[in-house]
């Protein structure tokens, strides 16, 4: 898998979600004058895998270049929303997209699996495509809250993702939006920036004394699902 040019060079760290207050703290002090560019929101996936669970299975074998794909889209509703299709790939600490946004909006409430599958497909263009043909089971939906700081120098981009909330699809017809999977919440922070930036990163993580950790939604979702 070769990395792009485009891609981004990614750090995680996470903690626990009575830190919070401080790790706002932390940024509000931080040297790279970091703030706020637009309001926070929250963020929902819907994860397709293969019958098999590959791209689960190369997450938890820790394998260094791996894809998956998600639906994407951002705020409270379930209905009509505009969603995107994300093919995420990640190399080490490199991480980029394919992606592809949909022309037309989707009805989670009244749509079975295999319809919204159909209907999401015949959109997309044949690269995309591909991807959700050889990995096209809805095995996650996941919601979660996220605030965006920015440094003041634009350079470098950090998320805080918390209050996440998963529910299994892999034996249900139509999407299971009712019975969420218990999960232990957490606290995950991204540090990203261009490739090109990895010592600015590097300098900006120095000031934050959390520890780099990996972390992935999709796969601790699913542990708690399966496990």
């Amino acid at each position: 898998m070769e990395i792009p040019k485009s891609s981004r060079y990614e750090i995680k760290m996470q903690t626990e979600p009575l830190m919070l207050p401080q790790l706002r703290s932390w940024l509000r002090v931080h040297s790279s004058g970091f703030y706020k560019p637009y309001a926070d929101r929250q963020v929902n996936n819907v994860y397709f895998d293969t019958p098999y669970l590959g791209s689960f299975g190369e997450n938890l074998a820790g394998v260094s270049g791996r894809r998956k794909t998600r639906l994407r889209w951002y705020g409270k509703e379930m209905n009509n929303i505009q969603a995107t299709l994300e093919i995420k790939c990640k190399r080490n600490l490199h991480g980029w997209k394919d992606s592809q946004s949909l022309s037309r909006q989707l009805n989670l409430y009244d749509t079975s699996w295999v319809d919204l599958i159909k209907s999401i497909r015949d959109r997309l263009k044949p690269n995309i495509q591909s991807h959700l043909d050889s990995a096209c089971w809805p095995v996650m939906l996941n919601h979660y809250q996220r605030e965006y700081y920015l440094s003041f120098d634009a350079k470098v981009r950090i998320t805080i993702d918390f209050s996440q909330v998963v529910y299994d699809q892999t034996l249900y017809a139509f999407p299971n939006l009712s019975f969420s999977t218990p999960l232990a919440d957490k606290v995950v922070i991204e540090v990203k920036g261009n490739k090109i930036h990895h010592r600015r990163i590097a300098e900006i993580i120095a000031e934050i004394p959390l520890q780099v950790s990996k972390h992935s939604k999709y796969a601790s979702g699913m542990e708690a699902i399966f496990f």
